[in-house]
């Protein structure tokens, strides 16, 4: 798996753009709406807990990587927290949370299919059951194991550094677009036409 701190950082930074949007600020502040899309991008890696505390098998359908990382169960997830959250504030402002979440979510499996180990992701899940893995796979598997992962941090976050970089790159300048837009960059210029 990628390490718990990337899937976090791209979710996150992907999000920024979201934080300027109005509807969603009735639901979160600010600051929430980043924050909770990376806290969703980690979540499907507590299949590992559950894992162990139930003795489910890492391959199984309830083990790591497999029905929790299914886009199909992200989705369904997101919309029953948008749900929760959004209750009361209109159709409109749940489905824009349950797609932001959705995506957000949605990263973790695909940067899971980029490590170089462990299972494949069920990514086709209801469809198929197969476990499947990017042909190009640059980062390095993150250990499940805490103690491990911190004997292996450099190794690990050194090859996630780029996927993070990028992540920030795009949010923020995704999230300089609609700022601008929204004070008034592109308002003002088609007032100056009118």
């Amino acid at each position: 798996m990628a390490s718990a701190i990337t899937h976090f950082i791209v979710a996150a930074a992907l999000a920024a753009p979201a934080s300027e949007s109005r509807s969603l600020r009735r639901v979160l502040p600010r600051w929430g709406i980043p924050v909770s899309c990376g806290l969703l991008a980690v979540f499907p890696d507590f299949d590992t807990i559950t894992m162990r505390a139930f003795g489910i098998p890492y391959r199984s359908f309830l083990g790591h990587r497999g029905f929790f990382h299914s886009p199909f169960f992200l989705i369904l997830f997101s919309a029953l927290l948008a749900t929760l959250a959004a209750q009361g504030l209109g159709r409109g402002v749940t489905l824009w949370l349950t797609s932001i979440w959705a995506c957000a979510a949605i990263t973790h499996p695909l940067l899971d299919m980029l490590t170089d180990g462990g299972a494949g992701v069920m990514l086709l899940f209801p469809f198929s059951e197969a476990r499947l893995f990017f042909p190009w796979r640059p980062i390095h598997a993150s250990p499940l194991e805490i103690s491990r992962f911190f004997s292996m941090a450099g190794y690990v976050l050194r090859s996630e550094l780029p996927f993070c970089g990028a992540a920030a790159a795009i949010g923020l300048a995704g999230w300089a677009t609609v700022r601008s837009y929204s004070f008034g960059g592109v308002h003002n210029a088609v007032r100056r036409w009118q």
